[in-house]
């Protein structure tokens, strides 16, 4: 079996343009979110890890000194850099490489940010020490990702057909997960909150993985008979021959002492 990141890179690497055209990504309250969280003077120097086609990069460039765009796969690296030139942004590098391990020294930025990307990481205990490296005392980590109800039952069925449409997926954790990460690698705790996200299509969420037909008709099957806890939990709907639903987002922000 290929490890996470040979997973990560080659999913995001053949569906990079499409990912540069999601609606869902380059839009949703969770990015006026972060940057308010982020308390930004203008001055400041940010990493986004996992930047994907830089759609959060992009969001905090216009208010801070110089935002540094990592990634693990270079077909998105290069969808970042394309739509940040259309858009006339000047301040923002990128760099390619784990967020596992960063190549950046200790207490180099003031703010660094994640937006809809730990539940594919190898190890979020490892990105959540290596992002307490690079900050400074008194630096901001912002997080917005997909999550977990509560719900056993719920929980389990999520991330059974998250695996199923995209091998690189690992986990959507809930929030006494974040929580507990973010204690663990020595954070203070500014800001949990947890809702349900934007309207999500089934095609659309099988077009942007790429799913193999096969696997879309058996996808299409466990929604159509998805356990009561997963339809209230996402509030799964039936239209004409589409489902819609939302997953659950949580919003995390967090200061290294």
């Amino acid at each position: 079996m290929s490890s996470p990141h040979a997973q990560v890179q080659a999913q995001y690497g053949k569906q990079a343009r499409y990912y540069s055209i999601s609606r869902s990504h380059a839009t949703s309250d969770t990015l006026g979110l972060m940057v308010e969280q982020a308390q930004l003077k203008g001055d400041e120097r940010v990493l986004d890890v996992a930047t994907g086609t830089g759609f959060c990069a992009m969001a905090f460039a216009p208010r801070t000194k110089e935002v540094v765009a990592y990634d693990l796969t270079p077909e998105m690296l290069a969808e970042a850099q394309r739509l940040s030139a259309e858009r006339g942004i000047t301040n923002m590098s990128f760099q390619q490489g784990p967020a596992e391990r960063m190549p950046f020294e200790d207490g180099s930025f003031d703010v660094v940010t994640v937006r809809t990307a730990p539940h594919h990481f190898a190890s979020v205990p490892e990105f959540m020490s290596e992002s307490f490296r690079v900050l400074r005392p008194g630096g901001r980590l912002l997080i917005a990702d997909t999550s977990a109800p509560d719900n056993a039952e719920a929980d389990a069925w999520e991330n059974e057909i998250e695996i199923l449409r995209d091998p690189s997926h690992i986990r959507d954790y809930n929030m006494a997960e974040w929580q507990e990460f973010v204690r663990r690698a020595g954070f203070e705790l500014t800001e949990a909150r947890q809702w349900n996200w934007t309207e999500l299509t089934f095609d659309d969420w099988a077009l942007r993985s790429g799913t193999p037909p096969d696997t879309v008709a058996k996808l299409r099957g466990m929604f159509a008979e998805a356990p009561a806890s997963a339809v209230e939990a996402f509030a799964i709907e039936r239209r004409g021959d589409d489902f819609v639903w939302t997953w659950p987002v949580v919003l995390i922000a967090a200061r290294k002492p």
